[in-house]
């Protein structure tokens, strides 16, 4: 088998692990498939797997965004509206735009795929047993949902402060199989919306900022976080492009401190592809910007994840992950 079939056969078997496992179609749903100009090289593998399952398989375009969060135009959210199942495959994420929160919350399934591409629809971390990586997940959830004050540290720097009271945090397992699930393979993990005014510290972020300006980084960039916002920017240049983007529009809530996630798919490694890096075990994500659809109150049409390696996590006092590994009690 030539090194060109054989990339072909992987892109196929991905396909269908998308398909038919992470979103679980069956016979006579409505599929619909949204793509942009930069992710429609791989359309005939997604359209194909579908068209095995389900004859009512709908495909839409739409212009890809800049930034992720940014609402899709009318064509794409009416289709969305009559679905079953969504796989949107687009540059920038729409996981936290009011389309899919209107989507899932009428019961359909979603997957969230952006920066799609042969480099992420060929990876290994599609082949992980997603049933048994997740399964921690459920924990970590059970534990953020309860949790008040969480502090994380690193090696090279990071010390964050952040208040989860009275929110509940989120298990996202990488597949959805009941209605209004979310999942975006192969990001394995469990998050949840900090207090939006209450984190403060320092974050060193040493892993990447998964988005087309910066993505796997070649130095760390340390920031400051006060009153649950970023107050100052590093000087180096990833720091001053990280700035240039977030202050690209005059809007506050994009410094807002809204997301903090745990990585759990063993077979994901960094590379500045979003769904890769968020997922991979061993790192923490913080994310800034919107996070009213994933249980908080800031609500802006820009999210940005940045994630950190080797993290210590301790929650409410207890230690729950040392420099990476997991260190959860064998029950709660």
């Amino acid at each position: 088998m030539s090194l060109h079939s054989q990339e072909s056969a992987t892109l196929q078997k991905n396909a269908h692990t998308l398909v038919d496992f992470c979103a679980g179609v069956t016979k006579g749903e409505k599929v619909v498939l949204i793509f942009d100009n930069t992710t429609r090289v791989i359309e005939p593998y997604l359209r194909a797997a579908a068209d095995t399952v389900t004859d009512t398989v709908t495909i839409v375009y739409m212009d890809a965004c800049s930034m992720h969060g940014v609402e899709p135009p009318g064509n794409v959210v009416a289709a969305m509206e009559e679905a079953d199942v969504i796989l949107a495959l687009t540059r920038s994420s729409l996981a936290h735009t009011d389309a899919r929160f209107r989507a899932t919350n009428r019961g359909a399934r979603y997957l969230s795929l952006p920066q799609y591409g042969v480099e992420q629809l060929s990876k290994p971390s599609l082949s992980v047993d997603f049933i048994t990586a997740a399964e921690q997940g459920k924990m970590l959830k059970a534990i953020l949902s309860n949790a008040r004050h969480v502090v994380i540290t690193t090696a090279r720097g990071t010390h964050l402060e952040l208040s989860a009271k009275g929110r509940t945090a989120n298990w996202a397992p990488g597949y959805c199989h009941e209605p209004g699930m979310l999942g975006s393979p192969p990001d394995i993990e469990t998050n949840v919306a900090p207090v939006e005014h209450m984190s403060r510290g320092v974050i060193v972020v040493d892993g990447s900022i998964p988005c087309e300006a910066l993505g796997l980084l070649k130095e760390s960039v340390r920031l400051t976080v006060a009153d649950g916002c970023i107050t100052d920017f590093d000087t180096n240049a990833e720091g001053v492009w990280l700035q240039k983007l977030i202050e690209e529009k005059p809007d506050e809530k994009r410094k807002v401190l809204a997301e903090f996630g745990i990585g759990l798919n063993p077979e994901a490694r960094l590379c500045g592809l979003m769904l890769e890096d968020e997922g991979a075990l061993g790192t923490v994500h913080f994310g800034f910007g919107s996070n009213a659809t994933i249980g908080g109150a800031n609500k802006t049409d820009f999210h940005l994840d940045m994630v950190v390696r080797e993290p210590t996590v301790e929650v409410d006092g207890v230690r729950i992950m040392e420099k990476g590994s997991l260190v959860l009690p064998s029950h709660l």
